[in-house]
């Protein structure tokens, strides 16, 4: 599996740099370069906290309503269940690394679902699957959740995940972008 994913939505190149699996489940970790304009989706954690290191230029970060610059030998962790997003506040692409702790599998197949949806233009602007079934369901995966307006749907998408594991969506989602071969993966 390659160790290299690219979101055009996000605006961003992700490479794992330690799996859960060779930390023996103690931490993941992945190195982001993150281009001008780039953001993810706010999101929340239930079972990990993620932690920012800047290696080159300034970071922001969004946390629990406020706004955070973190800048190169610094770092910020995010709490297990405080919504939050990542974005870059500068005019230059900047890079860091990210730990999740303790490692999570899911969290790696989270990331290779969405970007392998991005690039195939299966995602909508924000860069999330454009079924709502599927938004669930790889939300799971990744024990992540959106925050607002969907913590009060969350028993529909936990009924909406759940359906869509039973068609097999999960499965061939996984065989889709979690087993590619390199070339594959980057465009």
């Amino acid at each position: 599996m390659e160790n290299t994913i690219i979101n055009p939505i996000f605006k961003d190149i992700v490479t794992f740099t330690k799996r859960s699996s060779e930390t023996g489940g103690k931490y993941s970790t992945c190195q982001v370069k993150l281009f001008t304009t780039g953001k993810n989706v706010a999101h929340i954690h239930k079972k990990y906290t993620e932690t920012f290191q800047p290696l080159h230029g300034n970071l922001g970060v969004w946390v629990g309503g406020k706004t955070i610059i973190v800048k190169p030998g610094e770092t910020f962790t995010v709490p297990i269940g405080v919504a939050h997003y990542f974005f870059n506040p500068g005019s230059e692409s900047i890079v860091f690394d990210i730990v999740i702790a303790p490692g999570f599998e899911g969290f790696e197949h989270m990331l290779r679902i969405l970007y392998g949806m991005a690039r195939d233009g299966k995602t909508d602007k924000e860069g999330l699957p454009k079924s709502l079934a599927l938004t669930a369901l790889v939300a799971e995966i990744g024990d992540t959740s959106l925050p607002g307006f969907f913590v009060l749907l969350a028993p529909l998408l936990r009924f909406l995940a759940k359906r869509a594991r039973k068609r097999g969506e999960e499965q061939r989602l996984m065989n889709l972008y979690c087993s590619q071969t390199p070339s594959a993966l980057i465009p």
